[in-house]
């Protein structure tokens, strides 16, 4: 069976090319974190090594997460609520930013595939994660592809691993950069139809303040209104 400290020493291994870049390792490599110095974005890529007593490997879970204060202080001036006023704008396993893999390739570490597994890690974080990174290194960048791809920042995430993106827009780009980032997104992932029967549904004299719904869409939609933004499809 592999050992924790060799897939820590892996971990570590891969996050050399993080720290060269200017990332603060911490807990034993397993937490790295860049807080960019022109728009106070940080950056954090974290591992959490799993054992499985049962199949005697060991699995690395990679999580990609952007934060910011100034969303954070934004939210909480809006809303006025300190347990609303997260600092969260991106969050995503690194298995939601990806194609699908090869049949061949497990997410478990053996004494077998260890070297194979690191180096496929390495590629994934360079082809998937780090674009996504770059982002947010240059926020006009940023809004303007957030704008035009719909809220996606590559065509594999899903919509809702960016992280109450009616905030994150209202905060940072303008009026019209929020509206047509909307509307993209809606035709993007088809929801132009629900979104607009929330929308008729808030507008009616019968709405009460609040939508009977466990959709995530439908809270967005919801938030989109309330920030007076219209479906212009």
């Amino acid at each position: 069976m592999i050992g924790k400290q060799t897939v820590l020493n892996m971990v570590n291994e891969i996050g050399q090319v993080y720290v060269q870049r200017g990332f603060i390792s911490s807990q034993k490599g397993l937490v790295l974190k860049y807080k960019v110095p022109n728009n106070g974005f940080e950056l954090l890529l974290k591992f959490h090594i799993i054992q499985s007593d049962v199949k005697q490997s060991m699995t690395i879970d990679c999580m990609l997460t952007v934060l910011s204060e100034e969303l954070k202080e934004w939210r909480l001036k809006q809303y006025r609520s300190k347990d609303l006023a997260t600092d969260t704008v991106f969050m995503a396993n690194i298995q939601d930013v990806i194609p699908e893999q090869p049949k061949k390739f497990t997410w478990e570490i053996n004494q077998k595939n260890e070297q194979e597994f690191k180096e496929h890690l390495k590629q994934l974080l360079s082809l998937y994660a780090n674009p996504i990174y770059n982002f947010f290194t240059d926020r006009q960048l940023l809004i303007a592809h957030v704008v035009e791809n719909g809220w996606r920042l590559n065509d594999y995430m899903q919509a809702k691993n960016f992280a109450y993106p009616i905030d994150f827009m209202s905060c940072f780009a303008t009026k019209e950069e929020n509206i047509q980032g909307f509307n993209n997104y809606l035709k993007r992932e088809g929801l132009v139809g629900q979104a607009k029967r929330i929308y008729k549904e808030m507008s009616s004299p019968k709405y009460k303040g609040f939508i009977t719904s466990d959709s995530s869409e439908d809270k967005v939609f919801q938030l989109a209104y309330l920030h007076k933004i219209p479906i212009l499809i």
